[in-house]
């Protein structure tokens, strides 16, 4: 199980890596932290978490195709981007990103292209995390992003992932657009 949690970790480590930047003027991210919304940025990768042969393929999430429910039945549904910090052809992750409010719950699917669905049930960022978006190998430092749930299909070893970003301005610093 801790193999399993440090392989996932150094996964995620990736995306995260790309959605990083420096922590904003302390007058801007004042403000920033006003905002009840967020976006969250989902993908997918297959993981092969055999030591000896250790692999991520994150081109299964290319094409993919997620829904947002909203509690109220609100759905919204998009297939997968590629996602670039520099706004360019990407580095490999397919991502379909949304903007969300705080503290209203939501489902996720990720429907991948050999047909198999992952869900993420009460799915929910708690306003009281507005500042405590902190990256999981952490010295302290604010980060505009972090993993907050995932959810897998061991037999095909697929996986989907849902990162928050906050606030949202940091969405479109860090390459994101998708949502302008």
């Amino acid at each position: 199980m801790r193999m399993r949690h440090a392989i996932c970790l150094a996964v995620t480590m990736s995306l995260a890596a790309a959605l990083l930047h420096p922590a904003p003027p302390k007058k801007s991210r004042e403000a920033a932290y006003k905002e009840d919304r967020a976006v969250i940025v989902v993908t997918g990768m297959r993981l092969n978490e055999d030591p000896s042969d250790y692999r991520v393929d994150l081109s299964v999430a290319e094409g993919a195709t997620v829904k947002l429910t909203a509690a109220d039945g609100t759905v919204v549904e998009k297939k997968t981007e590629p996602f670039s910090r520099t706004g360019g052809k990407g580095d490999g992750h397919h991502t379909a990103d949304f903007i969300v409010d705080l503290d209203t719950t939501y489902a996720i699917s990720m429907r991948f292209k050999d047909g198999t669905t992952i869900r993420i049930d009460d799915y929910r960022i708690p306003k009281k995390w507005k500042t405590h978006f902190y990256f999981h190998g952490t010295t302290g430092t604010l980060s505009p992003s972090s993993i907050l749930r995932f959810g897998e299909d061991a037999k095909m070893k697929l996986r989907c992932c849902a990162y928050a970003v906050y606030p949202i301005e940091n969405y479109r610093k860090l390459g994101g657009r998708q949502l302008q």
